[in-house]
């Protein structure tokens, strides 16, 4: 019995250093503090390698944020040569490897979720086409539109099946199970309501890059498909409907200068644990804990719109996508199949611990036995209940860095003509002159500093 035990204790050494890290990276970018953002993320990558995945993206994110699009760049190729990879792999499947994104724990590498692997591809975009890379950005798109066509629907997530060890429906009808699931629900529907599988945004930068920088009849049309996906997914951005009307019209010279604003606000939605107590899978003494350790969300902080002037004129700012709202989205769909997961794994260990603390009394018992045995028995017990705390952890590992909204705003100007964020004078730029200018906006709380950068798409 006693190697048992020992094997159990075992499972407890080490411990989830993301628990700890994660949230340093997090404030620093809600501070604004994009610089200490990227190197302690960099340095968490090396020091922990099944973690450097989700540690590189929000690297590459508070790279971007400082302006420096090479080195985000270079992150973004290594995260998408790594999801390629797996997708690369024999017998890989979509569906579960969705599915695993959301269950898998802290000893295994980090499984990028739906929302990293369309982020990802948007911000290289992105990347891509403010460094004047026009045949990177191509390639960007091309791989912008597999990952949103594999990854951005609901078909990837399917009912999970019962295995038979136990009855989830019985187990969630216990009062306590009830008030912990419902607490977790609570939290997240608000935000799923309002969310799709697919991101709007992402289809219209593809719609815009084929309109603005298309070669040839053929980008035009890609352009006027990724548009009307965009404006289907949000009919209500001005921006996404005048350039669908445009993609569907013949092409026109010597229109005057057009600016779009991209923004990006607010930030993603917090993960957290949630310990559930359920009914013991076997009714014994013999088990003194059985919970469940679920991953949740919940919403960071409140919505805000900021606000834009050209000179005197106001300028509106609408909502393009709310990568939160796809975050629970996903999270939603997915729920069913992580807490079978963590049910079942309950269900395991609850079941190893009884057996074990069963075995290790009933050897006390005998009359041939010490007091040695008694005392291995109460040490045995208190062995498997330590077991049962210290395993039941949830993985909450995530992108820390995504915004909580994009907003799109497309106007005609001058060069020369200031535009500003109302209420950030220190958020001011003089447009230069070019015929489509891209202005990049980030702001993570709506009283800190704003980034607020402008790049010539078309010269």
């Amino acid at each position: 019995m006693r190697p048992s035990l020992l094997i159990l204790m075992l499972c407890l050494s080490g411990c989830a250093t993301y628990v700890d890290r994660g949230p340093r990276v997090r404030v620093a970018v809600e501070e604004g503090d994009y610089a200490t953002a990227a190197t302690v993320a960099q340095a968490f990558a090396v020091a922990t390698p099944k973690d450097a995945l989700v540690w590189n993206l929000d690297a590459a994110t508070a790279l971007r944020a400082q302006g420096k699009l090479q080195e985000s760049s270079r992150l973004l190729e290594q995260v998408e040569a790594a999801f390629r990879v797996e997708e690369e792999r024999p017998g890989f499947s979509v569906s579960e490897a969705t599915l695993a994104a959301f269950t898998n724990g802290y000893a295994e590498a980090y499984r990028p979720k739906p929302a990293d692997r369309i982020y990802a591809s948007t911000y290289q975009a992105l990347n891509r086409m403010e460094l004047g890379d026009v045949s990177g950005a191509r390639v960007a798109m091309a791989r912008l539109r597999f990952v949103q066509q594999a990854f951005g629907a609901g078909q990837l997530y399917v009912k999970p099946k019962g295995d038979g060890q136990y009855d989830l429906a019985q187990a969630a009808q216990d009062q306590r199970t009830q008030d912990g699931l419902g607490m977790v629900a609570e939290n997240f529907m608000s935000l799923a309501a309002e969310g799709s599988y697919d991101d709007a945004f992402s289809h219209w930068l593809q719609g815009m890059f084929f309109l603005r920088l298309g070669q040839d009849p053929s980008d035009r049309e890609k352009a006027r498909k990724e548009l009307l996906a965009a404006t289907q997914l949000n009919g209500v951005n001005e921006a996404f409907r005048r350039d669908l009307k445009e993609a569907e019209a013949p092409a026109i010279e010597g229109q005057g200068m057009m600016v779009y604003v991209v923004a990006e606000t607010g930030m993603c939605p917090e993960w957290y644990q949630q310990r559930i107590d359920i009914p013991l899978f076997i009714v014994s003494a013999r088990v003194p804990y059985v919970s469940v350790a679920l991953p949740a969300i919940r919403p960071s902080g409140l919505n805000y719109n900021l606000k834009l002037k050209l000179d005197a004129q106001d300028i509106a700012l609408p909502l393009a996508s709310r990568p939160d709202a796809l975050i629970a989205k996903h999270y939603e769909a997915a729920l069913p199949g992580i807490q079978a997961k963590a049910f079942t794994s309950a269900a395991v260990k609850a079941t190893a611990s009884y057996l074990i603390n069963k075995s290790s009394e009933e050897a006390a018992q005998r009359q041939d036995a010490g007091s040695g045995a008694a005392l291995w028995s109460i040490a045995t017990r208190v062995g498997t209940g330590l077991y049962m705390a210290g395993t039941t952890e949830a993985d909450l590992r995530h992108w820390s860095g995504l915004p909580a909204r994009f907003s799109v705003a497309r106007f005609e100007a001058k060069p020369g003509q200031k535009l500003t964020v109302v209420g950030h004078p220190e958020a001011t730029l003089t447009l230069p002159a070019g015929k489509v200018l891209l202005v990049s906006l980030k702001s993570t709380q709506e009283n800190h500093s704003i980034v607020l950068r402008c790049t010539p798409l078309v010269p």
